[in-house]
């Protein structure tokens, strides 16, 4: 989130506490009112992910190739300013004698930056001058929003501040909204009890570790009338608006964003939380609407409005299954433990040599066979060769990746461990891992970070990260929704992108994607 975002949401929830307060009289127009709240807080709410996703749509929108280029050169060289003014800082801050000469090459290269900046935007003004529109896009208004869904659909907003929270329901043709008493730290503690039993590496799960490591046994069931009691609060107050809708869109806030909604439980739950039986009579939320997590509102405009279909020739593109031997020199084909090992790591030695990975480190990852016939699985759903359209064991490279014409592919799989930022020494960003090579270079050092993924080249109508914590730069409740590699892959064109939001399983992550492709392809 940005300091100017932060800066805002405590401006923006007085304004609503005071106006969501008003009694019906003093509020002359409450329509007018709903929606002048809802269009404040999606100031608040701008992250990273949708502005990723605004650049993404304006960029496919310019339409021609050569203007779609200058609109892509440009969302580079932002980036590359972002990355020299970090590097700045920290010369800034050293304080060491080589620090005033770095300091005055990177403010030159700053400079130098600045200026193609300033061109292109002149280049853009003159060709596309609806571009700003689409990059910067304003907040929508109710009414707005309406004219976008489709029949069946509906949108939620939430908005949670230090107190309370509020959201807001929007159908074809209907709207409302609703504030909850609850606020930030006690929606994040509820969020946290539900997560702690669904994370198959936590306290209460019995699983390995990438690493093979034990994980303490628990056997804490998930926690039904929390999730219950999440529903009566946030989304039975606007059930009415959702009345026919089949398929929400969501723009998540605060713990929100560390939390499929799909958990929450519609109605009393019955029976014991341990039951089988009882969890699959549950009214589950997931089983009365398809639910698709938005960056933002405006990411609704930039989706409907300006994005054309994939035009790419190849129906899919998928790498996993990395040559990895784990700590115990486990064997390619792996054990029954194996089989069933986390998409993740949850404690590791130092991983990087200077820049580079530490690539015997990154070896010792526990291999995940299950991932090849994942992929091989997926292929076959869509019609794909898959001598042509998989990278896997030693050939699901680094290189293989950057050097790939993915932008031929209409989707695109990932299947291996999804690292997580600042859980391994010396580890800044998020990564995905594949087959290392024997030295460590530019190229490849075994790990795809999210700064290397934003730069590829994409054109695919759906990405899948089939990895561990691929939903959030760090996982934690509270943290920005859909950041790290997911607004990577946005940025680098994925129109959508299926993502975790905890580590998984092998075998579960496995059965989860097929049956998606499987569903997909008979429906």
């Amino acid at each position: 989130m940005t300091l100017t975002n932060l800066l805002r949401r405590p401006v923006v929830a007085l304004v609503l506490a005071l106006g969501f307060a008003l009694p019906a009289p003093a509020a002359e127009d409450p329509v007018a009112l709903r929606d002048e709240a809802f269009q404040a807080a999606q100031w608040a709410l701008t992250t990273s992910a949708s502005q990723a996703l605004a650049q993404m749509g304006a960029r496919f929108a310019a339409g021609d190739s050569a203007l779609s280029g200058i609109v892509r050169q440009r969302q580079d060289l932002v980036e590359a300013w972002r990355n020299k003014d970090k590097q700045l800082l920290d010369a800034l801050g050293r304080g060491d004698g080589d620090a005033p000469a770095l300091s005055a090459r990177l403010r030159a290269e700053l400079a130098d930056i600045a200026a193609k900046i300033s061109g292109i935007d002149a280049d853009l003004a003159a060709k596309f001058p609806e571009y700003a529109e689409l990059s910067n896009p304003k907040p929508l208004s109710i009414p707005d929003v309406q004219k976008l869904l489709r029949p069946g659909e509906a949108l939620l907003l939430f908005l949670v501040t230090v107190e309370e929270s509020y959201v807001w329901a929007i159908s074809p043709d209907k709207a409302g909204w609703t504030r909850v008493g609850t606020g930030a730290e006690a929606l994040g503690e509820a969020v946290r009890k539900l997560r702690s039993t669904l994370d198959p590496s936590g306290s209460t799960r019995a699983t390995e570790s990438a690493f093979g490591e034990a994980v303490a046994e628990g056997g804490t069931p998930f926690d039904r009338a929390t999730a219950h009691e999440l529903y009566v609060n946030y989304l039975a107050p606007v059930a009415d608006v959702l009345d026919g809708a089949n398929s929400l869109l969501i723009v998540a806030d605060g713990a929100f964003t560390s939390l499929p909604l799909s958990v929450l439980v519609t109605d009393t739950p019955e029976g014991d939380d341990a039951d089988p039986e009882a969890l699959r009579a549950t009214p589950w939320l997931i089983k009365k609407y398809a639910l698709t997590t938005l960056p933002a509102v405006s990411s609704l405009k930039a989706l409907r409005l300006f994005q054309k279909k994939a035009e790419a020739s190849e129906p899919f593109r998928g790498f996993g299954s990395p040559h990895l031997l784990g700590r115990a020199g486990a064997s390619e084909a792996g054990s029954g433990d194996v089989e069933v090992a986390s998409r993740g790591v949850r404690a590791a030695s130092t991983y990087f040599r200077g820049r580079y990975a530490d690539v015997d480190v990154v070896r010792q990852l526990e291999p995940l066979p299950a991932t090849e016939n994942e992929l091989r699985r997926m292929a076959e759903a869509l019609g794909a060769d898959p001598a042509k359209a998989l990278a896997l064991g030693d050939n699901a490279t680094e290189t293989a990746v950057k050097t790939a014409a993915l932008s031929d592919a209409r989707i695109l799989a990932f299947a291996t461990h999804g690292l997580l930022t600042g859980e391994l020494t010396g580890l800044s960003e998020p990564a995905l891992v594949f087959t290392p090579p024997k030295e460590a270079t530019d190229i490849d050092d075994g790990l795809l970070t999210a700064s290397e993924a934003a730069q590829l080249k994409l054109g695919a109508d759906w990405v899948v990260l089939s990895a561990c914590n691929t939903a959030a730069g760090d996982g934690t409740p509270g943290a920005e929704g859909l950041s790290g590699l997911a607004r990577a892959f946005l940025y680098a064109g994925a129109r959508a992108i299926l993502v975790s939001h905890w580590p998984v399983r092998d075998d579960a992550a496995a059965a989860l994607t097929t049956g998606a492709f499987a569903r997909l392809t008979t429906e």
